[in-house]
């Protein structure tokens, strides 16, 4: 069955929630929109504002019962966990700042959360959430959306395979422009990512460099060890980073390098790694999804498409559209999306439910500790170890 394409015979619609998400939100639509194309979920209630006429305003428009519609995601986790149809997930695409309290009134109700990254801002929050839900056994899963991208699995399947041979360098890059022409006309969604009240102790590497790290461990199965950061603000005005370059060192000694920005001009959204190996290279751009590039030692490269018949077993399980149509961000989104109603639907047995390991509270409390070690490292100016979690 194609992945997002696949509608008959039906599948179970799972009820859910949304924290966030009212009128003048950034990303919550694209997440209503992933959920509709994989045809997974039915939105059901919604505490979607803190102003309650743009909280109703948008749950009317989405269809939500009015007596669903709440003022506060507190009375939306007391009230669900009440009702004998509770949602059977909640997906908060709040700011960073108000992710932990809502994350937390859920986890203690019971009801599994699927969150937008970063997890939170601060590491003595994410250990808490990870308390939680061990404690409940509760599933918890981040919007890591690159992870979707056919060709990013198709990348891991190669690397797993060995078709690589020993990895000896891994590198990614995050590089946006939308800050490089300077602070002055920023809109409020974009404003707000410059606010350490509200992003957190880092800018561009809690945002796009938690992407990016999380990418590597993905990629490679393999867990950094340690990291020497450099956080650079380079936009007159701009209180925070908007640059960071991070060496990281993983497990057996292989080394890496993460670059990020939010002031480089000409990337829209360049997110593009490259894994060296001792055999053969490896790249892949989010910019040209559709193409994985792979150059063995002294001979050409070798350009794999999405939807062929040479693209790993499970690229072809998460691919919709014959090769030639283009798959972007929203598929990718949708097929995370598609992932989690999976595991949700396994019960207990989720964590075994997907064919590649779910964005879970491990790789969120990890993004985290990212943040931390890598403001200690700029300060003292040194190596430091990467938290054991």
């Amino acid at each position: 069955m194609a992945r997002l394409t696949g509608d008959i015979p039906a599948q179970k619609k799972l009820k859910v929630g949304m924290v966030g998400g009212g009128q003048g939100a950034y990303f919550a639509s694209y997440h209503r929109a992933a959920m509709r194309l994989c045809n997974r979920y039915e939105l059901v209630a919604g505490a979607f504002s803190s102003d309650p006429a743009t909280g109703r305003e948008a749950g009317e428009a989405l269809g939500v019962p009015a007596d669903r519609i709440y003022a506060s995601y507190a009375q939306m986790a007391q009230a669900e966990q009440a009702r004998p149809d509770p949602i059977e997930a909640v997906v908060i695409v709040t700011p960073n700042h108000l992710h932990f309290q809502a994350c937390r009134a859920f986890l203690a109700a019971g009801i599994p959360v699927i969150c937008d990254k970063p997890l939170v801002n601060h590491l003595e929050e994410a250990h808490a959430l990870a308390r939680l839900v061990e404690q409940h056994d509760t599933f918890l899963a981040l919007t890591y959306t690159y992870l979707g991208y056919p060709m990013v699995r198709d990348a891991r399947s190669r690397i797993q395979a060995g078709e690589l041979g020993e990895i000896r360098f891994m590198y990614v890059e995050y590089l946006l422009e939308w800050l490089a022409p300077g602070t002055a006309n920023l809109s409020k969604s974009l404003a707000w990512r410059g606010d350490p009240a509200k992003v957190g102790p880092t800018a561009a590497l809690g945002d796009i460099g938690t992407h990016a790290f999380n990418m590597l461990e993905f990629l490679s199965g393999q867990r950094c060890t340690a990291l020497n950061a450099k956080l650079t603000s380079t936009v007159p005005g701009w209180a925070m980073d908007d640059t960071n370059v991070v060496q990281l060192e993983f497990e057996g000694g292989v080394d890496g390098l993460l670059w990020a920005s939010l002031a480089a001009p000409g990337h829209r959204n360049g997110l593009r790694f490259k894994i060296i190996g001792s055999l053969a290279s490896l790249e892949w751009c989010q910019e040209s999804p559709e193409t994985l590039r792979v150059t063995p030692t002294g001979a050409a490269e070798r350009i794999y498409r999405r939807g062929q018949a040479d693209n790993a077993e499970h690229t072809l399980a998460v691919t919709s559209l014959p090769a030639g149509n283009t798959e972007g961000y929203l598929e990718a989104l949708a097929v995370l999306y598609a992932d989690f109603a999976d595991a949700l639907q396994a019960g207990s047995a989720w964590r075994e439910a997907t064919l590649v390991p779910l964005p879970d509270i491990r790789e969120g409390v990890r993004g985290v500790a990212l943040s931390q070690a890598c403001v200690t490292s700029n300060r003292e100016r040194a190596w430091v170890a990467f938290p054991t979690i």
